[in-house]
């Protein structure tokens, strides 16, 4: 009973001082994180946009974190980054030292393939994300094929990722629902890999996201050494204004719902996302200091002699796109899946 008292005591002095609970709060961060070391797992091999990404944030995310834990980055490629999200989803502790960067496609895969996932992307614990990922569809010179119209009439080879993944994704959707002749070869490790067998004449087309032919050729789209054919997104890239969107081939609102569906995780660009289930004041202060590190002026500098735009969206944003998303009619989820899935693909 005593106790109980105690007890009903400090709850009580807690109530009158509500400052004191929530500096107790960052202390007790401070306190966890102090001399600890955080891991950034990217579910990309190196070398490759999630990576440099990856590696960016470890070198500043630190300092705004209470506590000022080291951090680290390990690759764990497979699956075009299933293979990274099925291990933070479900082996990584869930005590805020693990985060995990992969593939913005993955974040709708559960929705339209769930077999090809153990992991539910709405329960993550997501921190944010570096800046928004439009996608483009290139191919090479000896391909002969320099634009849309020639794509609709001579079958290449495109490379690809692992079934639901970006470079999958896109390439299916063009071949599927636009009708371009790509022959699809997939069960590419990661990105690079696809980029590593195009250099090498094995495949003649790759649908990628911008920045990540960036990072690996900034040579490529801004010499035209390649054949930039589409962008994979809402409008178009505004540094290749001269290529359409996909959005500018649709026919009909059905297309157009599907394309969305499809595009919407271009938005979350970069993501970063912790396990589910650590706790809410370790959740928070991930995600504020990941907004703090994106306003620095040594992050930025650092980010622009990358070739990396920062243009950052939140966690809380990335759950109320995964909210939105989740509420897609069941018919067009269907007719979705048919274009996505391996099968179909010509």
């Amino acid at each position: 009973m005593r106790r109980l008292r105690h007890l009903a005591t400090i709850l009580g002095l807690c109530a009158l001082t509500p400052g004191l609970s929530s500096a107790a709060m960052a202390d007790a961060v401070a306190d966890f994180y102090r001399a600890k070391t955080l891991e950034i797992m990217v579910g990309t091999g190196p070398g490759g946009g999630y990576d440099a990404n990856a590696r960016l944030v470890a070198r500043h995310m630190g300092r705004f974190i209470p506590g000022a834990p080291k951090i680290i980055v390990s690759n764990v490629p497979g699956g075009g980054g299933i293979t990274a999200a099925n291990k933070l989803f479900n082996v990584s502790p869930r005590d805020g030292l693990s985060i995990g960067t992969f593939s913005n496609a993955l974040l709708t895969l559960p929705l339209i393939s769930p077999a090809a996932t153990r992991f539910d992307a709405t329960k993550f614990t997501w921190i944010g994300s570096l800046a928004r990922e439009d996608g483009v569809c290139i191919t090479s010179k000896a391909s002969n094929v320099a634009t849309w119209d020639q794509l609709a009439r001579k079958e290449i080879i495109a490379g690809t990722t692992a079934p639901g993944t970006t470079t999958h994704v896109y390439a299916a959707l063009l071949a599927n629902l636009f009708s371009g002749k790509l022959r699809l070869i997939s069960g590419y490790p990661d990105g690079g890999s696809v980029v590593l067998a195009f250099t090498r004449g094995e495949v003649q087309a790759l649908c990628q996201t911008y920045s990540s032919l960036n990072v690996l050729h900034p040579e490529w789209l801004a010499q035209r050494q390649v054949n930039p054919i589409v962008a994979i997104g809402l409008n178009r890239i505004p540094a290749l204004k001269d290529i359409p969107a996909i959005m500018e081939f649709t026919r009909s609102e059905n297309e157009r719902d599907i394309v969305r569906i499809l595009v919407a995780p271009t938005a979350a660009g970069r993501p970063f996302a912790a396990p589910p289930g650590i706790t809410e004041d370790r959740a928070a202060a991930l995600r504020t200091a990941f907004k703090q590190m994106s306003g620095d002026a040594e992050f930025l500098a650092d980010a622009a002699q990358a070739r990396i735009e920062v243009q950052i969206m939140g966690g809380a944003e990335i759950s109320s796109l995964l909210d939105d998303v989740s509420k897609t009619d069941q018919a067009i989820l269907e007719q979705v899946r048919r274009i996505v899935e391996p099968a179909s693909a010509k």
